[in-house]
């Protein structure tokens, strides 16, 4: 099972400025296609984006692909998406905001979708968009996100945890997610982090990760982050030159089930 996970910059790609002139703008007919052919290409079998599009444009993406959709709405302006080889057997939505805040934790996406992965097994894949600069609210949005993987372990313990937790594996996110017995794919497997903001007029970042539970552990036989052409451009930028994200695509392979 191949899984993937990627900021796709609300498919506009970058800088969208550029980009738009090759691709046309989220929703267009151009834009669904080019995408469709990067998500094919990708040969994921699960595949969470973050700063994702609306449903309707998402749903004819998946569709170009011949996939299953989840969509995980927004409080703001960042949906989530869970695009499936598999059936989806429901989703949660973790965003919901409570009266008096001024900002609900998981004010960009938080969800998860059940997917049935064979007869007998169940992956829940829980996809993530931290906050990115309210390093506070990033920690309840991280104590959150643990009590709602200890809810949906009761369901199923097989659970995949991915995104962009926009922040280093020093902050309490991370100590959570070891608690629960998870291990970080590109840490595990893929011969140390990486840098998954790593191209032309982009300051450089570590913080998109795939977190496999206890159960899953074992089956990892390899993580990259994809950085062929397309998807990264050294600095300086070339002009007329753009990217499908400002951020790289994760990905996690293993041999499950």
């Amino acid at each position: 099972m191949r899984i993937v996970t990627w900021n796709v910059l609300g498919l506009t790609g970058y800088p969208r400025d550029v980009a738009v002139q090759a691709i046309g703008r989220p929703g267009e007919a151009a834009n669904c296609d080019h995408f469709a052919r990067i998500f094919t290409g990708l040969g994921a079998d699960v595949l969470a984006l973050q700063e994702g599009v609306t449903h309707p444009v998402a749903r004819d993406i998946a569709r170009r692909c011949g996939l299953h959709l989840a969509t995980f709405p927004s409080p703001q302006s960042w949906p989530g998406h869970v695009l499936s080889r598999f059936p989806i057997v429901e989703s949660r939505t973790f965003s919901h905001a409570d009266a008096g805040d001024e900002l609900t934790c998981f004010s960009r996406t938080a969800g998860a979708a059940l997917l049935q992965v064979s007869a007998q097994q169940q992956l829940w894949v829980t996809c993530v968009h931290l906050h990115p600069g309210d390093v506070p609210l990033r920690a309840r949005e991280g104590a959150l996100l643990r009590q709602r993987l200890q809810e949906l372990q009761v369901v199923c313990g097989n659970t995949v945890v991915l995104g962009d937790f926009n922040c280093d594996v020093s902050e309490a996110v991370h100590a959570h997610l070891g608690d629960l017995g998870f291990v970080n794919a590109m840490a595990t497997a893929g011969g140390g982090l990486q840098r998954t903001m790593d191209t032309a007029d982009i300051n450089p970042w570590k913080i998109d990760h795939i977190y496999l539970s206890a159960s899953l552990g074992p089956t990892l036989s390899s993580a990259t982050v994809i950085r062929a052409a397309g998807f990264r451009t050294d600095a300086p930028r070339p002009a007329g030159v753009w990217d499908h994200s400002d951020h790289l695509p994760v990905q996690a392979d293993l041999v499950w089930p």
